[in-house]
């Protein structure tokens, strides 16, 4: 496997929910291409972050364009980006938000390492982030519906998770090959209730 060739997203027609945003010349990948900010190459080298949406709550996920565009670039396999873009919202949130977004990041980030084939950090970059977003469930379930049964941020937590839990898992077995990457069936994109 070429580790320089570019992930692919899952699903090249899935519904962008913030198509407004374009998405970067590259996906980056740690140690193959430019560093998206620290390099002078890289493809978001000295542009300001933009910290308008860290000020809405989770409440407000549908006018939240940095969240909106995360997914979208979880979604398109621009998983680092997608972590950049929900870190900047992480810094700022509090609480069940915080835990989200972080579920959500380490998430990303363990497609990251499926992509390069890096068994041990996709293993517990996945198993973290997935924890996290089974706690927000608990803590929504906690919340006497306040979050419209067990869905947070528009996502429906335990059927995203329910996915999620079955594209890792074969990651778990001690005889995983490249056709164990090759022959995942279920693939774990974030489909957002509007």
């Amino acid at each position: 496997m070429n580790i320089r060739k570019q992930p692919q997203p899952f699903d090249a027609n899935w519904h962008r929910y913030c198509p407004q945003n374009p998405f970067p010349p590259y996906r980056h990948i740690p140690g193959v291409t430019p560093h998206p900010i620290r390099d002078p190459l890289g493809h978001s080298y000295g542009v300001e972050e933009n910290l308008d949406d860290a000020s809405l709550s989770a409440e407000m996920w549908r006018q939240n364009k940095a969240y909106l565009y995360g997914v979208d670039l979880y979604n398109f396999a621009y998983w680092w980006e997608a972590h950049e873009a929900w870190e900047g919202l992480w810094h700022q949130a509090e609480d069940t938000y915080r835990l989200f977004l972080q579920g959500l990041i380490q998430v990303s980030a363990s497609l990251i390492k499926y992509h390069m084939r890096m068994l041990r950090p996709l293993r517990t970059l996945s198993t973290a982030g997935r924890d996290k977003l089974r706690q927000v469930v608990v803590e929504c379930d906690e919340a006497e519906g306040n979050y419209m049964g067990q869905s947070y941020m528009g996502m429906n937590l335990p059927a995203f998770l329910a996915t999620a839990d079955a594209f890792f898992e074969p990651f778990f077995s001690d005889a995983v090959t490249e056709e164990t990457y090759q022959q995942v069936a279920v693939k774990p994109l974030i489909r957002l209730d509007f």
